[in-house]
């Protein structure tokens, strides 16, 4: 008899089925009766049509456009990170967060930008909480940027240098977009015919990846030059066009992107029934694939490196559950190409949905390696060695070498494609915040860039990637409750209930900040024991270097260059000291304002989150 407990069968189907409830129960209950979504009313899609920024767009397309603006890596390695405590924990977070705060964050900030006639976060922040209040949250979202764009150069670079035929691989599929976006803009080929044209493009980067894979020959100096390069490409994809460069590449990306996350998903779902028999015919391996991976130890870390499992685990599986970087997306540019309201859910709403997917087929391949596989929390390359074991069983006919570079594939481009769209946007917030003043020069798109990519890119070649990813997270789930916090004052100010959307980032704001207090003491922490000379608790290995070491990577973490080493993990408390202040500082006037806003609101006449009559 199939033991469906001992493989991930269960959890897979579980886990849809809860998303489908909280689809067509909740998110529909909240659609219908908090928003009032009306497809009568004007979007702004409709109201400013530029062809530029403002156009609608059908609710299939501007999914797909959402979805591949938003899944980057923090489903992937998040869970990577957060399988340290269990793979039950892990599990339990990316379904309830998604339930409950998730997908209602992507789907407010898209309708509070469409009820606010598709302005985007600064000019709302503005209207909500006054001009310190938007400087304060434009200075937030800077410093954001810059620790996303670090971890996901980190992360690339590493990608490239494990994986040596996804190189070549990427950079077709790059030509490829541009190829596409040319033929479909310049040349006005039909849509379907460019897609079946990039798809092609797309195996024959694949082939000639496995065909000419490119290795480094500089050791430990690889990852740097590999995120130099990551660098240059982000420039290109910053400063052209976005037609000519972002958009058909990321259009183009969404299809092995998406394939991906449907296959690990089908090899899950198959893992009770191998062998199948057909006949005399067998497919798969002897036995069924069971999880490996232990499902605690539940509240710690056992290496004593992450901290507690509150804060820490909800903010390292980010995006999978709740991202901030959604919240930018869904007001700054989704929202200008909505076409009716009532097309905020599916896009918002079901976008994070399938992002929870790609978070839940993530876990999954951890779920079946066996524990040595993370030893050091160095392994990286585990997401894609888990994706073989589920897939290869199906896919025989393709060799290990091309589903290993498939996987890699799908790694980097999940990461360059939304990297691009983060550096774009570090230059528009750039030039709006320096447009005046003795730092204008900053709001130059070239200079805006090259400090948008050179500050990072230190951070990268220079600090632990899992460091990194932490105060990513931090931020990244801040940034989240604010935004949920400003979809609050607007439901106030509305007459329309808050208890949905105050909680959950009530939540999340005191969850994030605690977190970046974990963070800023683990650094500081560590400074400190290395300046103190306390020898670090590990063993045989008792040297203090180690506590500032351990937060560094090659080729800067031996004893040699401590004092490089102790330099850093400084900046890095520095950094946490600065994104703490600026969150704490804007949740503060956020929560004010809510308070106002509710009482101003009681004052009058009853309204609704539609701008309509609200009865009591």
């Amino acid at each position: 008899m199939v033991d469906f407990l001992a493989t991930p069968f269960l959890w897979v189907v579980a886990t849809i089925v809860l998303y489908g409830i909280a689809y067509w129960g909740y998110a529909k209950w909240i659609d219908r009766n908090v928003w009032r979504s009306d497809a009568k009313k004007t979007t702004p899609a409709h109201m400013y049509m530029d062809g530029v920024e403002y156009f609608p767009t059908s609710r299939y397309v501007l999914w797909g456009y959402q979805f591949k603006s938003v899944a980057a890596l923090g489903p992937i390695l998040g869970p990577f990170i957060g399988i340290t405590f269990g793979w039950l924990p892990a599990l339990i977070w990316i379904i309830a967060g998604n339930f409950f705060i998730g997908w209602l964050q992507d789907y407010g900030s898209m309708m509070l930008s469409v009820r606010k006639e598709g302005r985007s976060f600064g000019p709302i922040t503005y209207e909500f909480t006054g001009a310190r209040g938007r400087t304060n949250l434009l200075a937030f979202v800077l410093f954001y940027l810059i620790i996303i764009s670090a971890a996901f150069i980190a992360l690339i670079a590493s990608f490239w240098n494990a994986f040596p035929g996804t190189f070549v691989a990427t950079i077709g599929i790059i030509l490829a977009g541009v190829l596409c976006g040319q033929l479909l803009y310049r040349f006005k080929v039909n849509v379907f015919a460019v897609t079946g044209i990039g798809l092609a493009l797309v195996v024959v980067s694949i082939y000639l990846g496995v065909a000419f894979p490119v290795s480094l020959p500089w050791g430990v100096w690889n990852v740097p030059v590999w995120a130099f390069i990551c660098a240059i490409i982000l420039y290109a994809a910053a400063v052209l066009p976005t037609p000519t460069f972002i958009q058909p590449t990321n259009y183009l990306a969404f299809y092995p992107a998406y394939a991906a996350i449907i296959l690990i998903l089908v090899g899950a779902l198959l893992t009770p029934f191998w062998p199948i028999q057909i006949g005399s015919f067998v497919i798969g391996p002897p036995a069924p694939i069971n999880v490996q991976m232990p499902a605690g130890p539940f509240l710690t870390d056992p290496q004593g490196i992450l901290g507690p499992i509150w804060p820490i685990l909800f903010v390292a599986i980010a995006c999978g559950a709740i991202s901030g970087w959604h919240s930018l997306v869904s007001s700054s540019s989704s929202s200008k190409q909505l076409d009716i309201e009532t097309d905020a859910l599916p896009v918002g709403g079901g976008a994070m949905f399938s992002e929870g997917l790609l978070a839940l087929a993530s876990l999954i391949a951890y779920m079946v390696l066996v524990p040595s596989f993370f030893a050091g929390r160095t392994n990286v390359a585990a997401w894609v060695a888990g994706a073989v074991v589920l897939t290869s069983p199906f896919l025989g006919n393709l060799t290990a070498p091309v589903l290993t570079t498939f996987f890699g594939l799908v790694l980097i481009i999940y990461a360059l494609t939304v990297q691009a769209l983060v550096t774009r946007f570090f230059r528009l917030v750039a030039g709006e915040t320096w447009a005046e003043g003795r730092f204008h020069a900053l709001s130059n798109k070239h200079v805006s860039t090259v400090v948008g990519l050179a500050v990072p890119w230190g951070f990268a070649v220079s600090g632990s990637w899992w460091a990194l990813w932490l105060y990513f997270g931090g931020a990244n789930q801040l940034l989240a409750g604010l935004a949920i916090m400003l979809i609050t004052i607007h439901l106030a100010r509305t007459r329309a209930p808050t208890r949905y959307s105050l909680v959950p980032g009530a939540f999340m704001i005191v969850t994030t900040l605690a977190a970046l207090l974990w963070q800023i003491y683990t650094f500081g922490n560590s400074v400190v024991q290395y300046l103190g000379n306390v020898p670090y608790p590990s063993g045989t290995n008792a040297d203090p270097s180690v506590w500032i070491l351990r937060n560094v990577r090659p080729p800067i973490n031996v004893k040699d260059y401590a004092f490089v080493a102790l330099g850093i993990n400084a900046v890095f408390v520095l950094v946490g000291v600065i994104l703490f202040i600026a969150g704490l500082s804007m949740a503060i006037r956020l929560f004010q304002s809510y308070r106002s806003s509710l009482a101003e609101a009681r004052a009058k006449a009853p309204a609704a989150a539609d701008g309509g009559s609200r009865e009591d």
